[in-house]
């Protein structure tokens, strides 16, 4: 026996499919009418009422509480349900990070979720430098994170971080594909990350040299270089110091001798000190003539 629907014409077919999209539309509509209804009544009670006795009993917390999970699923009931989630911007962010920040399923109410909160969870991610999150309804939400650079690796109490360009810890995040990116040390050190990297391109020649750099009292910079150089630098005027140890590395050689301690704190001056082995050779070499 044929059905019914199979004798219909194409145009039938169609009348009969606008009429159901009309009547979904319609349901939807009402269903949004009643959602805006139980919020107004729900204001007018809590603007009316309020009563110490009401709160103590949790009376309204409860009917909030209830009519708000109501409400919500009678958006989804609508049609207004997550379904489709755009992530953008992510490399070394965890995915679980962003999902516990987000706070969403699939399947749930789309109108629940607060774009300036979920915006705050995400930016307080220390991998994520800023975010953006947009809904498109009925079904969609669109995620755009922006993650922060490392520029440094920071030593502290035996572990090594990330750093970025703005001194921000990058925590959670593995550093062993970063291990050519200079090593800090010392309290304070991120906060003033931007000031050694302007110090050390001052005078790239001598990156080559670099094992790590220092920070002394939050007030200035060691820098370590190979064969257990330690090169002290002033508070001020750091980098004209560093750009003088390069002048004096290019016509001099100095960094090639057997010093063990390069004091660059005083203007206009220039203390070395030897190796052990060193002092001992130019004692003898005194003592003979």
């Amino acid at each position: 026996m044929a059905r019914k629907s199979d004798s219909l014409t194409s145009r039938q077919r169609q009348s009969q499919r606008i009429v159901r999209e009309k009547a979904a539309m319609k349901r939807r509509k009402e269903l949004l009418r009643k959602a805006q209804y139980i919020g107004a009544a729900l204001s007018v009670v809590l603007g009316l009422t309020g009563g110490v006795w009401v709160w103590k009993h949790n009376i309204i917390e409860k009917a909030v509480a209830a009519t708000t999970s109501g409400a919500y699923q009678m958006t989804v009931n609508a049609g207004f349900e997550l379904e489709f989630l755009y992530l953008e911007g992510r490399n070394r962010t965890a995915m679980g990070d962003i999902e516990k920040a987000l706070g969403v399923k699939e399947g749930g109410p789309i109108l629940q979720l607060s774009l300036a909160q979920t915006r705050e969870k995400l930016e307080a991610i220390p991998s994520i430098k800023s975010a953006a999150v947009e809904r498109a309804l009925p079904s969609t939400l669109y995620v755009r994170i922006v993650e922060r650079e490392p520029v440094a690796l920071w030593q502290n109490q035996g572990k090594i971080v990330l750093v970025d360009d703005k001194g921000v810890v990058m925590n959670g995040i593995d550093s062993a594909p970063y291990m050519k990116l200079p090593l800090i040390v010392g309290v304070g050190a991120p906060q003033h990350v931007e000031e050694i990297l302007t110090i050390l391109a001052s005078a790239p020649e001598l990156s080559n040299r670099f094992v790590a750099a220092v920070r002394v009292g939050d007030r200035r910079w060691n820098i370590r270089l190979n064969e257990g150089v330690e090169v002290k630098l002033p508070e001020k005027n750091s980098v004209e110091a560093w750009k003088k140890l390069a002048e004096l590395q290019a016509h001099q050689q100095l960094l090639d001798r057997d010093v063990r301690v390069i004091d660059l704190r005083a203007p206009g001056k220039l203390f070395i000190k030897l190796s052990p082995e060193d002092m001992l050779a130019k004692t003898a070499g005194a003592k003979e003539t």
